[in-house]
């Protein structure tokens, strides 16, 4: 089993052939461009989609590159690519709650967020993890698994939050499920029907769940 932990172990064996001259800073900076390209590619055309052939037009680099920095091939450098996106965005969760006095404005700033970064993208980006998600459930397990694990990464930060500004362990576990599964459907809807009204919906509901709790 692919756990977080495990991909987090390859990010810092890179760094550390990287420190010892296993691998040069050109290989370093290749194999990181592939990690963000191919994590743009995942959440605007999900995995299946997404060749090699595609992804080294992208990066300029040649097929044989991907086997060199990840000998566990595509579902490796998928895996890396979804854990680098799903970081990227939890670190922009933990900057809005750290700056916003109240859940209420937490919440409106996250869904505003999203909004701002689905419309400017003209529909093509969303989740950047549902889409690969779906498709390898079931069946590429080590690629299902890093989902799984960050989708719980993000809501272990609402949680950890709301515990912060009193919420009871159960009830911010709760809040913060509640508020995944309303910001997935609303992005999905919004691609679909290439409208922000469903988050803006979403985010409506989400600031009643807050009022009435």
């Amino acid at each position: 089993m692919t756990s977080l932990l495990a991909m987090i172990f390859y990010v810092d064996r890179s760094i550390i052939f990287f420190s010892n001259g296993f691998v040069g800073k050109k290989g370093g900076e290749t194999k990181q461009k592939m990690i963000e390209v191919m994590s743009g590619l995942l959440e605007e055309s999900g995995y299946e989609a997404t060749g090699l052939t595609e992804l080294g037009k992208e990066t300029g680099t040649p097929k044989g590159s991907l086997y060199f920095h990840f000998p566990g091939g595509k579902d490796e450098l998928t895996s890396l690519a979804l854990l680098h996106s799903g970081n990227q965005l939890n670190l922009f969760f933990q900057s809005v709650l750290a700056e916003t006095e109240s859940p209420t404005q937490a919440i409106k700033q996250v869904f505003h967020a999203l909004e701002d970064r689905i419309v400017s993208s003209d529909y093509k980006k969303g989740c950047p993890i549902a889409t690969t998600a779906m498709e390898t459930a079931g069946s590429v397990p080590s690629v299902s698994d890093v989902c799984a694990e960050v989708y719980s990464l993000w809501l272990k930060t609402f949680e950890t939050y709301l515990v912060e500004k009193g919420y009871s362990s159960r009830m911010a576990k709760n809040l913060s499920l509640s508020l995944l599964s309303l910001w997935e459907g609303a992005m999905l809807l919004a691609k679909l029907q290439k409208s922000p009204e469903p988050l803006r919906v979403a985010a409506k509901t989400a600031e009643l769940l807050f009022k009435q709790n």
